[in-house]
């Protein structure tokens, strides 16, 4: 078999695997030549089978695991590159590959490409740390960057630049890790370190620049809980030590540290000594991993987590930001850090944020936020309209948040663009009164930055909204006032009907000389009877006024309408009602069809609402009744090629001159058969009139009223009353209270006189 020449990979898999066989007796190495040369032949026999083996399993069962990675090891030893990589790419496709994996895979490639080249590789390390929380995956990358990539060897502004911006990428995922943690801040103090070390001496402002920077490293690395954090805490004092700053290097106390420092740190260590015992349980190697889980879990819930609550995560995440944001705008020159970090922690807020908090006034904030740092920092419009793009996907019923959108392009003079936000939000419901605020405020944008077609434009499409929006909004409400007026009224009926039954119980109970006494004091409670039918027949009155106030009122209401179908009052004694009308006729077609028999006054063609439509119905209004009787006699005549039918119009009759009133969408309906929408628009105003006139009972409407009142009770209960003593019965001749008549009585008609119970048994003895 062809022998296969070993790539520097197998060589240096082959050294690791072999420098601990190597015999100390030089003499055997000779004796041993050609034994290793025949072993390495059955080893490679041994390696081709193990190949086509794994081959043909993969083959057969590609989600095989182990397969996998024991075909890559192998091909590894082998140095077939071509078919490690594809190896390695068609186990990741399936698998996420370890971060000892990623790391070989790393250092692999990296031994095959030269320093020029390290693109290709940084790109595997980023393939890598997607996948996997892994620290010394990180610190490998970190090392990489820093031994290979030119411009960060050198220390350039380009190379320091990037890597400071994959520093603080790696601080924000790993660098809160407990256990490892501290390799991350360790390696960036390091890095900053080596950085002063190449400043001139004489430089004193770029020098203490970067003491600075290193200061705040070693401060915002002492806030963390983590391991070895007293070790970071010596570390630090020994590297004031060199500034000159006068403290002792060898303690691991606080003392002589900035006081929001040091309570920074012990803060952070009574953190970590709280979980220190776990942290040494999660280690253990004779737990299983769902004990360590478990155990995790009961731990984390008894410490009571700061953070509970969405709103405290939210301003940790705001929190973060502003940071990121004063850091980015305090640095000057090659200094600054890459906005792409700010745009990351939003994008995080926004992931774990959005689900839990729809239409909420802190989720507005974030956004809002991100929005402006795009255009201010990022410098980016289009994100920032992206920003509010996606907050619409999510609170699009949130007045606010298109109001912020619309802000934005007005402050940015992108009228054009606000205009296109308006069209598509003013037909949008919202609550309480905001779709009626959308509305307007596009009014005046358009008086404030449009054209006069821009603003006719606007009035056309928002006036119709308007009025549909006013009248749903009487209607709600007085849905609302009739379901509390009847509640009100079943409440009053249920008292009546519980104090008559109490009243009778107690007539019952009564004894004949209290029901004596109480049937003697009946003048006090007929005298209140009147006042209360009084003042029922006056409120009556005043409903009755009020009512043709507010007919009116909805009428003026209901004639707005810009459908070519005129919303208008008429009559029906002259009026002839078309039916199987074509849907192309026009009034023109209607008066040149009548214009034999004149008279015509008026034409109403009803349209479909929705679709602006004929429905091929029609009212014509004649002068007077004989021009009417000659159009009716034109019933079947064709019209627009279809046979016309032509009928006078007579609509339920109500009172005499009852006025019929046509809806903007073509229903006709008069004033005693009013559609429900009319009749709790009605309810509604006149409540509304009535409540202003409460309390006024001294005006001269009412005044008026009560006089009629008095007459008319007066004389209904004057005209019968009940006398006798100890009345039980009534007799069939006593007529029932409130019955009124002027016709003399006769005799036969008999005695109106109540009968009393002594009376009843004479008559029963006589007989």
């Amino acid at each position: 078999m062809e022998q296969v020449e070993k790539s520097p990979i197998s060589k240096r898999e082959d050294t690791e695997m072999g420098e601990s066989d190597v015999d100390e007796n030089p003499k055997s190495i000779g004796k041993s030549s050609s034994d290793s040369e025949s072993s390495d032949s059955e080893d490679e026999a041994e390696q081709n089978g193990q190949l086509l083996t794994l081959e043909s399993e993969l083959s057969t069962n590609p989600s095989n695991y182990d397969a996998h990675v024991q075909y890559i090891k192998l091909l590894r030893r082998r140095g077939e590159i071509e078919k490690l990589r594809e190896a390695r790419e068609n186990m990741n496709a399936l698998f996420p590959l370890s971060p000892s994996m990623w790391v070989e895979w790393a250092k692999d490639e990296a031994s095959l490409s030269n320093d020029s080249d390290s693109e290709a590789v940084e790109k595997l390390y980023e393939r890598g740390i997607s996948e996997y929380l892994s620290i010394p995956l990180w610190s490998e990358y970190l090392n990489y960057v820093q031994e290979h990539d030119p411009q960060v060897r050198e220390c350039s502004a380009d190379g320091i630049s990037k890597a400071r911006n994959l520093f603080e990428r790696a601080v924000t995922a790993a660098a809160l890790h407990i256990a490892q943690g501290s390799q991350i801040w360790d390696a960036y103090t390091q890095f900053e370190q080596a950085i002063l070390l190449t400043i001139d001496q004489s430089d004193i402002q770029v020098k203490e620049k970067q003491v600075q920077r290193i200061r705040s490293i070693f401060h915002r690395c002492l806030s963390i809980p983590f391991a070895n954090l007293k070790s970071t805490l010596l570390a630090y004092k020994a590297w004031e030590v060199e500034q000159g700053n006068a403290l002792c290097a060898e303690s691991d106390d606080v003392d002589g540290i900035e006081p929001h420092v040091a309570s920074a740190y012990q803060k952070a260590e009574k953190m970590y000594n709280a979980r220190a015992h776990l942290e040494e349980q999660i280690t253990r190697e004779d737990i299983s991993e769902s004990e360590r889980f478990q155990n995790y879990m009961v731990f984390e819930k008894s410490l009571q987590c700061t953070f509970s609550t969405l709103e405290e995560y939210h301003d940790l995440f705001l929190t973060r930001v502003d940071g990121l944001r004063r850091r980015m705008s305090l640095a000057k020159g090659d200094d600054v850090l890459n906005y792409s970090l700010i745009r990351e922690c939003f994008q995080q807020a926004a992931d774990y944020l959005s689900p839990h908090m729809k239409n909420n006034d802190g989720l507005l904030r974030l956004y809002a936020y991100w929005a402006r740092l795009e255009l201010k920092l990022g410098n980016d419009l289009i994100a920032a309209r992206g920003v509010w793009e996606s907050l619409l996907k999510t609170c699009g019923s949130m007045l606010e948040a298109w109001k912020g959108y619309i802000a934005m392009e007005i402050e940015l003079g992108h009228i054009n663009e606000v205009r296109a936000i308006y069209k598509r939000c003013y037909s949008k419901r919202f609550s309480g009164t905001g779709s009626e605020d959308i509305c307007q405020a596009w009014l005046r944008f358009e008086r404030e930055f449009g054209t006069l077609e821009d603003l006719n434009y606007a009035v056309e499409k928002v006036t119709p909204r308007l009025e549909e929006l006013q009248l749903f909004r009487l209607q709600q409400e007085s849905k609302s006032f009739s379901e509390a007026t009847y509640q009100r009224e079943q409440n009053l009926k249920k008292t009546v009907r519980e104090k008559r039954k109490s009243g009778l119980s107690t007539i019952d109970e009564q004894s004949p000389a209290k029901r004596q006494k109480n049937t003697s004091q009946s003048p006090k409670n007929l005298h209140e009877e009147k006042d209360t039918q009084r003042q029922n027949l006056a409120e009556a009155n005043v409903r009755k006024e009020q009512k043709g106030k507010v007919e009116k009122q909805v009428n003026e209401l209901l004639m707005k309408d810009t459908n070519p179908s005129k919303t208008r009052l008429y009559t029906d004694q002259c009026t002839a009602f078309l039916s199987n009308l074509s849907f192309k006729a026009k009034d023109e077609d209607l008066h040149r069809f009548f214009s034999d028999v004149g008279g015509v006054t008026s034409i109403r063609i009803l349209y479909n609402k929705f679709t602006g439509q004929s429905r091929g119905l029609a009212y014509v209004d004649f002068e007077d009744d004989e021009h009417l009787a000659a159009a009716v006699a034109k019933n079947k005549q064709m019209l627009l090629g279809k046979s016309l039918s032509i009928a006078r119009s007579n609509p339920k009759q109500g009172r005499k001159g009852s006025i019929a009133l046509t809806a903007p969408d073509g229903h006709d309906f008069n004033d005693l058969e009013c559609t429900n929408r009319l009749s709790i628009m009605l309810s509604k105003l006149v409540e509304e009139d009535a409540s202003n006139r409460s309390g006024i009972d001294e005006s001269s409407e009412s005044k008026e009223s009560v006089e009629i009142s008095k007459g008319s009770a007066h004389k209904r209960v004057e005209n019968i009353q009940l006398k006798g003593k100890n009345t039980f019965a009534v007799p069939r001749n006593v007529r029932p209270l409130g019955w009124t008549t002027n016709k003399p009585r006769t005799t036969e008609e008999g005695d109106d006189k109540p009968k009393s119970n002594d009376e009843f048994r004479k008559m029963f003895m006589k007989t």
